[in-house]
């Protein structure tokens, strides 16, 4: 595929970016400072991707909507920092292509460092593939062990969808399969109603073996599929959590839902030289 020219610009804070363009006119945007999507607007379409208006931009701090990349731990389910620390460092511009079809891909990568080795002994090489293109946003992220030992690893890539409004929005695809409340931190029994909806309490879920889901939210309708993740996570603070997180905009829970690409419930192993890819792909009609 033939690469293109893609300067790397500075974003807010001073932190740099880089942005994709396809030749129909759809964009995204993705910071280096952990390989984080923080826009998307498709073919004569208008954002998708929520973005705290009181977002920090800043060195080693994650940011407030977008995509972050969750890794290599997922939330508190492990030793190291909720979220581990793939989103909270540079990565590498590998290089930008034009693809059959009209649409063009960034790929980043993230390899292991003093930084990473003093959170995580682990040497490893990480991927991110951005495709962007007529209604559709591609995301895959690849790791492979490049040291000598076993790992194992959780993560998800935490996409915040934006919303006309929460309480107007419905997901379904989750009815019949069995979750966990991150709120309360017990599993639950299977939905039974085909759609969900949401209120002030807001929805914390980790879905196990859920594998799409659609969202209903004004006019649009926006698709997600999983690609080798074997979980999705579903989240909206509600009211009084939203209120204690201090880079949430006021009433920025109404317009926002996190729907991850995730591996939770078991994480994956990997042997040395061994490598694993997962992907998230996202549509919007409407």
């Amino acid at each position: 595929m033939p690469s293109i020219p893609t300067p790397i610009l500075p974003g807010a804070g001073g932190l740099p970016k880089i942005v994709l363009a396809a030749p129909d006119g759809a964009t995204a945007e993705i910071y280096l400072q952990g390989s984080h999507v923080t826009s998307w607007i498709p073919a004569l379409g208008t954002e998708q991707l929520f973005l705290s208006r009181t977002a920090r931009f800043a060195a080693g701090d994650p940011i407030r909507g977008g995509v972050p990349v969750c890794w290599p731990q997922f939330s508190g389910e492990g030793p190291l920092q909720p979220h581990g620390f793939a989103r909270n460092v540079p990565w590498e511009v590998v290089g930008v292509t034009a693809d059959e079809g009209d649409t063009v891909t960034a790929r980043l990568r993230l390899t292991d460092s003093p930084t990473t080795r003093a959170l995580w002994p682990h040497p490893f090489a990480a991927e991110m593939a951005v495709t962007v293109g007529g209604q559709r946003l591609s995301i895959g992220f690849s790791v492979t062990n490049t040291g000598d030992a076993d790992f194992t690893f959780s993560g998800a890539l935490h996409t915040y969808l934006r919303l006309e409004d929460v309480f107007q929005t419905t997901v379904e695809g989750f009815a019949g399969i069995p979750y966990k409340n991150t709120f309360t931190e017990q599993r639950e029994d299977p939905q039974s109603e085909r759609l969900l909806g949401f209120g002030p309490e807001g929805a914390g879920r980790v879905v196990y073996g859920a594998q799409r889901a659609i969202v209903r939210t004004g006019a649009r309708t926006i698709s997600l599929t999983n690609e080798n993740f074997p979980d999705i996570v579903l989240w909206n603070p509600g009211v009084a959590r939203a209120a204690r997180i201090p880079d949430m905009e006021a009433e920025g829970y109404r317009r926002m839902l996190c729907i991850e690409a995730a591996v939770v419930g078991t994480p994956v192993p990997l042997s040395p030289g061994q490598s694993w890819r997962g992907g998230q792909g996202i549509e919007v009609a409407g």
